[in-house]
């Protein structure tokens, strides 16, 4: 049988982490007063359905003293209870159960008869978010002005679906995931139960991936002591426990950190050949820049957020001198907003091989200033090193430049190979934004461009970025030009607003706004 079910708590005392509610629970019972109608709700395998039998079993225990709350656990009622057979105590799994119908046969109709034998009919309704709206509405009268024999227990991993009405009529106690410390007391003891040592290092890695659920641990604990070893080391839990692919992520990152574009966009493009799932990567690794930011403040604690190995944690300690708090704010944001990409993306790594050019191509410190940050729409893009051609060096330039002619967009498409080397030496993540525009015209030496999304717009449109370009294009054409980027629907629109006139004027007509 799994440890889970071995151990699994039979009185108030054994409930671990969950002191506030057994506590209210006990006194209750010790004085007869008490709800008829409670709210379990926390997350799953904390103690919610079990702390609902030990409830029913010491509402209904003949053996029970006044003044006791404990189930004396060897009665006929106690053993029924804690078996699931009791016809007095009825669970109701609602995820199967949601219907109106279901409600009305199986609690309603069953509320109305009392008890074959115990003190209470007690109905258990685990998952009770499931129920469908006409159940709900079914059940709440009868929960409302329940007969004095009769009591509820809802349980659910998620109260906000349920219906204020419902919650109003209970007693709401809310369960916690269980403290490390406690967590780790309690493995020690049913380990050294079943006579097994277990290194404190492999508790603490089962403590960590079971996050708090106690059910989770017990079930990692059993996988462990399957191997039949009556000492447990780290090398033998490494063979049981579920792997994990931090490192993937701490590679990947530290790429992203020391600036290292082809072996960033490799390891990208390697994802993709050894079929990893890109969006559940780019999750896991929004997770670990998460803790490697927290590590930049305290070590300690990021270190407990995730399963790490003594490599791990080591190696994390070192990551955290390659970057600062701030940076790692700024490529975290960065992260998440690349990430939000990828399920419309019609390549699914391209937001990675993005995220990466933008980061890598950086040679600044920080790499997307918070003043940046307005509204969602506007992405986060690193500062470029535009600004290392001063002033001064593009006046001098602008001076020297006369305007021979007037130039064709033929001019402009000799020259573009030209023009995009020079943008892709000095700032490789503008090169890619500027592959992503199409020439659409030149006019009175404005080039026109239009571009997929807004935000290209806005980053080509910059102020110092538009400079730089402009003079880019100047000293290749040898003639002043400007430049301007519309969004591709604008271009659109205005291509066919042109058209329109041109037929208009053919037929001796205008267009009228």
């Amino acid at each position: 049988m799994a440890l889970y079910h071995t151990y699994r708590p039979q009185t108030f005392a054994d409930i671990i982490g969950q002191a506030h509610i057994t506590t209210t629970l006990e006194n209750q019972v010790k004085k007869n007063k008490t709800a008829h109608a409670y709210l379990f709700s926390g997350p799953r395998g904390v103690g919610k359905t079990t702390t609902a039998r030990i409830l029913a079993k010491s509402l209904n225990c003949p053996n029970r003293k006044d003044g006791n709350f404990e189930p004396c656990n060897a009665c006929s009622s106690c053993d029924e209870i804690s078996a699931s057979r009791s016809i007095d105590v009825i669970e109701i799994d609602a995820a199967s159960h949601t219907g109106v119908d279901n409600v009305r046969q199986n609690i309603i109709e069953n509320a109305q008869f009392k008890p074959t034998k115990s003190t209470y009919k007690i109905f258990i309704i685990d998952e009770v978010h499931m129920l469908s709206t006409a159940a709900f509405n079914a059940l709440l009268k009868t929960l409302e002005e329940p007969p004095t024999f009769v009591t509820f227990i809802l349980a659910t991993t998620d109260p906000h679906k349920l219906p204020l009405t419902i919650i109003s009529r209970c007693q709401r106690f809310n369960f916690g995931k269980v403290a490390d410390d406690e967590m780790k007391k309690y493995l020690k003891t049913i380990a050294k139960k079943e006579d097994t040592k277990i290194d404190d290092e492999v508790i603490d890695r089962i403590v960590r991936k079971g996050e708090g659920c106690a059910r989770d641990a017990l079930s990692l604990l059993d996988q462990i002591m399957a191997t039949g070893e009556k000492h447990i080391t780290t090398d033998t839990a490494s063979l049981v426990l579920p792997g994990t692919h931090i490192e993937m992520q701490m590679e990947y990152v530290e790429y992203l950190l020391t600036k290292k574009l082809e072996p960033a966009l490799s390891f990208v493009h390697k994802l993709v050949q050894d079929g990893v799932n890109i969006p559940h990567f780019a999750t896991e690794l929004i997770e670990f820049e998460r803790v490697l930011m927290i590590a930049t403040v305290d070590l300690h604690l990021a270190e407990h957020e995730l399963d790490l190995t003594k490599e791990a944690k080591k190696q994390l300690s070192e990551m955290t001198k390659l970057t600062s708090q701030i940076d790692m704010v700024h490529l975290l944001d960065l992260t998440m907003k690349r990430a939000n990409e990828i399920k419309s993306s019609p390549l699914p790594q391209l937001p990675l091989e993005m995220l990466t050019i933008e980061w890598c191509a950086n040679t600044s410190q920080s790499h997307t200033p918070l003043q940046n940050h307005v509204a969602d729409t506007k992405p986060n893009v690193p500062e470029t090193n535009i600004h290392e051609v001063t002033k001064t060096t593009l006046k001098e330039k602008v001076k020297q430049i006369v305007s021979k002619n007037t130039i064709t967009k033929a001019d402009v498409e000799t020259k573009w190979q030209v023009c995009m080397n020079i943008v892709e030496k000095e700032t490789p993540s503008l090169a890619f934004v500027l592959k992503m525009a199409h020439l659409d015209e030149v006019d009175a030496n404005t080039i026109k461009f239009s571009v997929p999304y807004t935000f290209h717009q806005e980053k080509l449109m910059d102020k110092q970025i538009k400079n730089r370009l402009e003079t880019i294009f100047t000293d290749a054409l040898e003639t002043k030009m400007k430049i301007d980027v519309i969004v591709q629907e604008q271009a659109e629109q205005d291509r066919q607003n042109q058209e329109l006139e041109n037929l208009a004027s053919a037929l001796g007509g205008e267009v009228i706004n």
